[in-house]
């Protein structure tokens, strides 16, 4: 996946926009952060579920990693984009979208996807 078409998929779930966070890109619904993009957009971070980090740490080693304790205990992970598959992509980032929108606009958008 390229940091374009990470940038363009993320940004296009209800609610999302990009701001500045330090010296990376976030991708935040209202003021929740539901991703983050390094500079030279090679990683990016997203939100799963701490069971599910580690999961995904011990199956795809070249795919993600660790920031470190904080990042784990919290549910974040670290993904090399050159790497990633953008379904798995796609399916991680609308995870973390989840974790991070209002529950109405989930809903809405679960159901929009759903009558597709």
């Amino acid at each position: 996946m390229t940091p374009k078409v990470f940038q363009t998929f993320a940004l296009s779930l209800p609610g999302a926009h990009e701001e500045p966070h330090f010296e990376r890109t976030s991708f935040r619904v209202g003021k929740k952060i539901f991703a983050t993009m390094t500079p030279d957009g090679n990683e990016v971070m997203v939100r799963v579920s701490p069971d599910g980090v580690e999961a995904l740490l011990d199956q795809y080693p070249d795919v993600f990693f660790s920031y470190g304790g904080w990042t784990v205990r919290n549910g974040s992970l670290g993904v090399r984009l050159a790497k990633v598959s953008a379904a798995m992509m796609r399916e991680l980032v609308i995870g973390s979208w989840k974790h991070a929108a209002p529950k109405r606009v989930v809903a809405a958008f679960e159901g929009k996807s759903n009558a597709s």
